[in-house]
């Protein structure tokens, strides 16, 4: 292939970002728009991979003075492409737990912080492929009080808000 030509993800967005995947074609993104993309050991894209090195990696990408860290699990995505609904769980438990859990612990003693969480597409488990359903989300911001635990389970978000415009997603975490 040919290298895509791409804005500066800091030039466009005034702020430094990283990519943590274990997804070449998003490492290669990630790299074309400037951002940092650390090599991390076990990453592998499925159930196996060494999620604690991925926390770890995205912690370090903050601590290396990136203000927006982009961690991708692939994990989920595979698992329902072959449709193995217990493993879909697990991986997404193994995010909650080795992956969420550090990295908001730490994004707590460093101030005020945004999350973004969401898929990059439905892959649902009745048909084992991608499909063009919208996409759900949730952004958590430490500087508003949240009444009651936040939930993010499909049952929620049938109702909840859905990415109408792709690209609008960043100006909304960030707050453009």
């Amino acid at each position: 292939g040919r290298k895509p030509a791409l804005q500066n993800f800091y030039e466009k967005n005034g702020v430094k970002g990283a990519v943590v995947s274990a997804v070449d074609l998003l490492k290669g993104i990630g790299i074309c728009a400037g951002m940092d993309t650390p090599e991390v050991k076990g990453a592998t894209g499925y159930i196996d991979t060494d999620f604690e090195a991925k926390a770890n990696a995205g912690i370090e990408a903050f601590k290396a003075g990136n203000d927006l860290v982009y961690l991708h699990f692939e994990a989920p995505d595979e698992c329902g492409h072959r449709g193995e609904a217990e493993n879909k769980v697990k991986a997404i438990e193994l995010i909650d737990s080795k992956i969420a859990a550090p990295v908001l612990e730490y994004l707590k003693g460093q101030g005020d912080f945004r999350v973004l969480v969401m898929p990059d597409h439905p892959t649902p488990l009745a048909t084992m492929t991608h499909s063009a359903e919208a996409v759900p989300y949730l952004i958590y911001d430490s500087r508003k009080e949240e009444k009651g635990a936040v939930s993010f389970t499909e049952a929620n978000v049938k109702n909840g808000k859905y990415i109408e415009h792709g690209p609008s997603v960043m100006d909304m975490l960030l707050e453009k």
